[in-house]
This record gives structure tokens, sequence and C-alpha cells, in this order.
């Protein structure tokens, strides 16, 4: 009999220690899977057909529904925008942070202590006379209790690490949203000077034509036409080199977007036609001057009405300012963690026991610490040290986001007047504007450096409008990073530029007399079926 519990004794000590040892669920479930290989994130090529999407699952991945025609795109800024956010490789590494803080989280909300059995028998007992006595064994079953109230500070902990997180990645997105803004507008500002290079080169050699005619009719010389030639030589190498600026820039927007390097892109709309709001529309701002106010530029300041109560408002969710607060309130869990550590855990629980002479023992067995030599106090003053760190560092953080915000809206404001007193002044075609200058020419009212020094002046201003249009782009992109606003709160995008109140109702020819003997005719070609409209048009 006694053999019997022994032997049986035995059997369930080693069916325990192989249960624990043996493989559970969740290893099954890591072992029986090889890793997985993560796609690449490769460059998505828009020439992408639809027969490979169909059959390539890694194209199926990178393939955006943003884009319906892979061929030719016509990308606006909301469109670049969206496009950044959804494909920039950089991103999507910051994002895939917030699946890890929320499983944190449930980490922090299970308690870290599970029960402990402990047993202990001696099978094998024989007195002094030889005989098998009974079988000695001790079971115990033990919980650790925190008495601090730790388990809360801890889910604080991961709660606030989430919102760092999940801060830090809409801050990546809106650095990722700026740096595209300011991309895309680098792009429109190369293609207005490449347009502008090319519409300098296609006159000049129009007029080399004009004066190859007028040597002809012995009304130039031959020095007049060389000096023609030259200019329009110099006008083609800054075609060209406007134009390695135009594809340059188009290169940094694909890389952005992670386009492929041959992906065309075509960028719509006309920037000189858009129109931006002051800040005391878009953000709520005080108005410190209007468009038509001069500017002074050795005393000038746009905010100097604005409050730092006020840029306190604008700045106070910026991302990176709540993930320096969500960095105090974790340093804060982390303190009170550390002082309720202070406070001994207890394990207990109930014990059986039974000796070699069969009595049978119930009871509790209980162990605490005793915080004699290790009082904790020396780690919550670590974690004091470092709660003051992070609130000097979000302090100090927010003051510096003020600052940027203060210098962004000056920026802004500065180039924004700029841009609205200096829009009349550029609304006229380069073409329209030199064509007096060219009429006085064949007339010989004026020479041809006359005619070239009134080129080189108009295409400067014209070049300056751009200059400015540049940099009220740049302030915008600043505007955005510095206060979180989104650059479609600050454009007004429009088509063309608005035509003067004199121009809106262009004059329209003089009614036709219709025939009497056709009145009742309808008209059959285009041109006298606009002729009817503008009829109809007549007041």
């Amino acid at each position: 009999m006694v053999n019997k519990q022994r032997i049986t004794l035995l059997l369930m000590t080693l069916l325990v220690v192989g249960g624990c040892r043996g493989p559970h669920g969740l290893d099954k479930l890591i072992f029986a899977e090889q890793p997985a290989v993560l796609p690449s994130a490769p460059l998505v090529s828009l020439q992408a057909s639809a027969a490979d999407t169909a059959k390539d699952g890694v194209v199926r991945l990178a393939a955006s529904p943003a884009v319906p025609d892979l061929n030719a795109v016509a990308l606006s800024l909301d469109e670049a925008i969206s496009l950044g956010l959804s494909r920039n490789p950089d991103l999507a590494a910051v994002r895939a942070s917030e699946p890890v803080a929320i499983a944190a989280i449930g980490v922090a909300n299970t308690y870290i202590y599970n029960p402990q059995f402990q047993t202990q028998v001696l099978p094998y007992n024989r007195d002094r006379n030889g005989a098998d006595g009974a079988v000695s064994q001790q079971h115990v079953v033990v919980q650790t209790i925190e008495l601090g109230g730790q388990q809360r500070h801890r889910e604080g902990m991961a709660a606030a690490n989430w919102r760092q997180v999940h801060s830090t990645v809409n801050q990546a997105e809106l650095m990722n949203m700026a740096q595209t803004t300011r991309l895309y507008f680098a792009a429109l500002y190369q293609r207005e000077l490449r347009d502008l290079s090319s519409s300098l080169a296609s006159m000049n050699e129009q007029l080399i034509g004009v004066i190859e005619r007028r040597e002809k009719a012995g009304q130039s010389n031959k020095a007049d036409l060389e000096l023609t030639k030259l200019q329009y030589r110099a006008s083609l190498r800054q075609l060209r080199l406007t134009e390695a600026g135009y594809q340059t820039a188009l290169a940094a927007l694909r890389t952005q977007l992670n386009f492929a390097a041959n992906a065309p892109l075509d960028l719509t709309g006309k920037w000189a036609g858009w129109r931006w709001r002051p800040m005391e529309d878009a953000a709520g701002l005080p108005q410190s001057a209007t468009d038509t106010d001069v500017i002074a530029f050795d005393a000038y300041t746009a905010s100097t009405s604005i409050d730092d109560s006020v840029l306190r408002q604008l700045v106070v969710n910026r991302p990176d300012v709540v993930a320096a607060r969500s960095a105090v309130a974790m340093a804060a869990e982390n303190m009170r963690l550390a002082d309720a550590m202070r406070c001994p855990n207890l394990q207990a629980g109930p014990m059986y026991q039974r000796d070699e002479a069969s009595g049978v023992f119930w009871g509790v067995q209980a162990q605490i610490d005793i915080p004699v030599v290790n009082t904790g106090k020396p780690l919550v003053q670590q974690r004091m040290a470092e709660l003051r760190l992070q609130q000097v560092t979000a302090t100090q953080l927010e003051n510096r986001a003020i600052l940027e915000a203060r210098a962004a809206i000056q920026r802004y404001e500065r180039a924004r007047r700029l841009v609205a007193q200096s829009r009349d002044e550029f609304n006229r075609d380069l073409s329209k504007a030199l064509k007096p200058f060219e009429d006085q020419f064949k007339a010989g009212q004026i020479t041809l450096l006359q005619v070239f020094a009134a080129r080189t002046t108009l295409i400067q201003s014209q070049q300056s409008f751009f200059d400015l249009l540049n940099e009220l782009t740049l302030a915008t992109a600043d505007v955005t990073q510095a206060t979180g606003l989104p650059p479609q709160m600050l454009i007004i995008m429009m088509e063309s530029l608005p035509k003067p109140e004199s121009e809106t109702q262009p004059e329209l020819p003089p009614p036709v007399k219709a025939k009497a003997n056709s009145s009742d005719e309808k008209p059959t070609d285009a041109n006298s079926e606009a002729t009817s409209r503008e009829e109809l048009l007549q007041p």
C-alpha cells in the first residue's frame, strides 16, 4: 500500500513538472508557423498595368485608390498631402510604433503576479526498526498581494505612454504635411520659372525673324541680328537650367510621395491666382493691419497685437506639445509607482501538511519583506528628479512653440501682404506687356537695346513676384508646422486671377443686322452661333 502511494506521488510530480515544461498553446502557435516575411516598401510605379495589379500582391498592396489614372497623374495640393500621408515610408515606420503602445496597455492591465504552488513530498520514510512510515508531504498555494496599489499606476503609465506615442505619430504626420507642402510649392515655383524662360525664348525666336526681315528691308544692321541671336542662345541656356530645376523639384516630390522615379506628375492649378487668408480669418487671431498698409521693413512686426495667451491657445494642441505633456503624466505615474512600491508586497495562502506520523495540519503561510536596508526612498527621489526634468522640458517646449508660432505668423503675414500689394502689378501676361515696346520698335521709335532693357525689367519684375509667392508658400508651410493648421485653412485655391471690374464684361461687337430675307434662318456655323450668343448678351 505504501509503495503504491509512493509511486502515485512520483507520477503526479512528474506530470506536474512535465506539464509546466511542455509547450503551451502560444508556444505551439509561435513555433508551428514560420516567421512571416514582411513585404518591403517598393517604389510604386504609376505605370503599372491592371494585369500587373491583378497578379502581383505587392502591386495590389501598394496601389492607391486615390489615383484613378496611373498613366498621367494630375496632382493637386490636397491630393499630394493625402498621398504623402498614406505613402511616405518614414511615416509608415513611425505609425508602426502605435500598436506596440496599445499592446503595452494590455500588458499593464494584466495583474503581473500568478498564484504559486509549492509542494514538498518525502516518499521514503523508515523508522529505526526498518519499517516503512507514512509519506511526509507539504503543499502550499501562495498569492502575491500588492498592498500599495501599484497596479493602477502601471495602468496610468501605459495610458500616458500611448498618448505620447500617438502624439508623436501626429507630429510626424504634421511634419510630413508641411514638407509635402514645401515640395509641392517648390515644384510649382520651378515650373513658373521654366514657363517664364520658355516665353522669353519664344519671344526671342520671334524677334529674330523680325530682325531678319528688317535687315532685308534695310531697317536693321547685322549687329542687331547677332545681338538678338545672342539673347536667344542665352534664353535657351536659361530654359535648360530652369527645366533641370523643375525636374529636380519633381524628383524630390516623388521621393516624398514614394513614387517611382519615372512617374509622370502634372501639378494642377495656377498658384499665381490663389489667395491666402489672413491669420485672423484662419485661426481667429486679432487683426493688426490691412492688406493696403505700407510695409515698413525696418520696424515691421506683423503680430505685435497678438498676446502670448492667444498664441498659447493656438499651440496648446500641437502634437509635440501634447506629447511633452503626456511624458510629464507618465513621469508622474512612474513616481507614484515608486512611492507605492515602498509598501512591501504580501505573499500569503493556505497550507496543507502531513507528517510521518500521519498527522494532518491545515494553516496559512504568509511572507513580507521588512524595509530596513532598502526603504525605496532613493528610487522615489530619482523619479521625482525625472518628473522635474519632464516638466521643465514640456514648459520650455511650449515656450519655444510660442516663439516659433509668432515668427511663422510674422513671416506669413508679411509675405501675404506683400503679395496682395504686388498682385495687381503682375496681373498682365508677359507677351502682352512687351507688345507696346515691340510695336514701337517695329515703327522705328525705339532701338533694339531699349526692347531688351524693357524685357529684362519686366522679366525681373515677374520673377520677383514669383519669389514673393515662393516666400509666401514657404511661410505657409512654416505656419502649418508651428501651429498645426493645415494648409487648406490658409489657401483659397482659384483657377485664375480675378479680373478688374472693367474687364469682367468685355466689349461685345455691335449686333449684326439681320437680312430681310433671312430673318428666320438659324445659324449653321460656329461663328454665326457665337454671334447669335453675343446678340443675346447685348443689353
